[in-house]
Protein backbone atom coordinates (compact mmCIF):
# COMPACT_ATOMS: atom_id res chain seq x y z
CA UNK A 1 0.00 0.00 0.00
CA UNK A 2 2.74 2.16 0.67
CA UNK A 3 4.57 1.74 -2.65
CA UNK A 4 1.38 2.39 -4.64
CA UNK A 5 1.35 5.85 -2.40
CA UNK A 6 4.79 6.83 -3.06
CA UNK A 7 5.36 5.73 -7.02
CA UNK A 8 3.14 8.86 -8.16
CA UNK A 9 5.40 11.07 -6.02
CA UNK A 10 8.79 9.36 -7.25
CA UNK A 11 7.62 9.50 -10.90
CA UNK A 12 6.68 12.96 -10.64
CA UNK A 13 10.12 14.12 -9.20
CA UNK A 14 11.83 12.11 -11.82
CA UNK A 15 9.57 13.61 -14.94
CA UNK A 16 10.42 17.38 -12.73
CA UNK A 17 14.34 16.41 -12.76
CA UNK A 18 13.85 15.66 -16.74
CA UNK A 19 12.44 18.80 -17.18
CA UNK A 20 14.86 21.11 -16.03
CA UNK A 21 18.24 21.79 -17.14
CA UNK A 22 20.20 24.52 -18.09
CA UNK A 23 18.61 28.23 -19.16
CA UNK A 24 21.52 30.24 -19.48
CA UNK A 25 22.90 33.04 -22.08
CA UNK A 26 26.47 31.63 -23.34
CA UNK A 27 26.92 34.37 -26.18
CA UNK A 28 25.40 37.61 -26.84
CA UNK A 29 26.40 39.16 -30.76
CA UNK A 30 24.84 42.60 -31.44
CA UNK A 31 24.11 43.82 -34.75
CA UNK A 32 26.37 46.84 -36.18
CA UNK A 33 24.19 49.33 -35.37
CA UNK A 34 23.14 47.58 -32.18
CA UNK A 35 19.24 47.65 -33.27
CA UNK A 36 19.49 43.65 -33.20
CA UNK A 37 21.42 41.02 -31.13
CA UNK A 38 21.64 37.08 -31.12
CA UNK A 39 21.28 35.18 -28.04
CA UNK A 40 22.86 32.33 -27.92
CA UNK A 41 21.36 30.12 -24.91
CA UNK A 42 22.15 26.41 -23.64
CA UNK A 43 18.36 24.88 -23.07
CA UNK A 44 17.21 21.20 -21.92
CA UNK A 45 16.96 18.84 -24.93
CA UNK A 46 13.44 18.73 -25.67
CA UNK A 47 11.95 15.09 -25.42
CA UNK A 48 14.91 14.19 -23.91
CA UNK A 49 14.40 11.95 -20.28
CA UNK A 50 18.60 12.23 -19.31
CA UNK A 51 19.84 15.44 -19.35
CA UNK A 52 21.11 16.27 -23.03
CA UNK A 53 21.76 20.01 -23.81
CA UNK A 54 20.83 21.97 -27.08
CA UNK A 55 22.13 25.46 -28.05
CA UNK A 56 19.40 27.59 -29.19
CA UNK A 57 19.94 30.99 -30.97
CA UNK A 58 17.61 33.91 -31.00
CA UNK A 59 17.39 37.07 -32.89
CA UNK A 60 15.81 39.62 -30.62
CA UNK A 61 15.58 43.90 -31.22
CA UNK A 62 18.25 45.31 -28.80
CA UNK A 63 17.06 45.53 -24.92
CA UNK A 64 14.53 41.83 -25.39
CA UNK A 65 15.26 38.51 -23.97
CA UNK A 66 14.47 35.02 -25.25
CA UNK A 67 13.80 32.22 -22.74
CA UNK A 68 14.05 28.04 -23.44
CA UNK A 69 11.90 26.87 -26.12
CA UNK A 70 9.65 29.82 -26.33
CA UNK A 71 9.25 32.57 -29.00
CA UNK A 72 7.95 34.91 -27.11
CA UNK A 73 10.00 38.78 -28.33
CA UNK A 74 11.81 36.19 -30.94
CA UNK A 75 12.27 37.52 -34.65
CA UNK A 76 14.11 34.54 -35.33
CA UNK A 77 15.42 30.97 -33.63
CA UNK A 78 17.13 27.78 -34.75
CA UNK A 79 18.36 24.91 -32.51
CA UNK A 80 21.42 22.77 -32.83
CA UNK A 81 22.00 19.60 -30.85
CA UNK A 82 26.15 20.17 -30.83
CA UNK A 83 28.30 22.07 -29.06
CA UNK A 84 27.77 25.59 -29.25
CA UNK A 85 31.90 26.21 -30.04
CA UNK A 86 31.04 24.94 -34.01
CA UNK A 87 28.37 27.52 -34.50
CA UNK A 88 29.65 30.28 -37.07
CA UNK A 89 27.43 33.61 -36.14
CA UNK A 90 28.62 36.84 -38.43
CA UNK A 91 26.59 39.78 -38.94
CA UNK A 92 27.15 40.94 -42.34
CA UNK A 93 25.38 43.71 -42.01
CA UNK A 94 22.84 45.43 -39.58
CA UNK A 95 19.97 43.46 -40.89
CA UNK A 96 22.04 39.89 -42.34
CA UNK A 97 23.31 37.49 -39.78
CA UNK A 98 25.05 34.31 -41.45
CA UNK A 99 24.69 31.48 -39.41
CA UNK A 100 26.42 28.08 -39.65
CA UNK A 101 27.16 24.88 -38.29
CA UNK A 102 29.16 21.32 -39.33
CA UNK A 103 25.90 19.45 -38.94
CA UNK A 104 23.66 21.87 -40.57
CA UNK A 105 22.21 20.86 -44.54
CA UNK A 106 23.61 22.76 -46.69
CA UNK A 107 19.99 22.95 -48.58
CA UNK A 108 18.07 24.29 -45.91
CA UNK A 109 19.96 24.86 -42.81
CA UNK A 110 19.04 23.65 -38.99
CA UNK A 111 16.27 21.05 -38.57
CA UNK A 112 14.71 23.31 -36.09
CA UNK A 113 13.82 27.16 -37.85
CA UNK A 114 11.24 29.56 -36.52
CA UNK A 115 10.35 33.15 -37.93
CA UNK A 116 8.10 35.49 -37.73
CA UNK A 117 6.00 37.50 -40.70
CA UNK A 118 7.58 40.72 -41.49
CA UNK A 119 11.21 40.00 -40.25
CA UNK A 120 13.29 42.88 -40.44
CA UNK A 121 16.93 40.30 -39.62
CA UNK A 122 17.54 37.62 -42.61
CA UNK A 123 19.55 34.38 -40.85
CA UNK A 124 21.46 33.22 -44.12
CA UNK A 125 22.67 29.61 -43.66
CA UNK A 126 25.90 28.72 -45.50
CA UNK A 127 28.96 28.59 -44.29
CA UNK A 128 32.31 31.26 -44.37
CA UNK A 129 33.19 31.68 -47.84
Amino acid sequence: MRFAALFPLVSLGFMASCATGPNEVVKDLYSPSKHYHVEIRKCPQVGSLTRGEEVQASVLEAGKTGICHSSVNVMEQFSVNWPEDQLELEWISDTQLRAWHPKFSPAYGPQTHVFGQNNPVEVIFRPRT
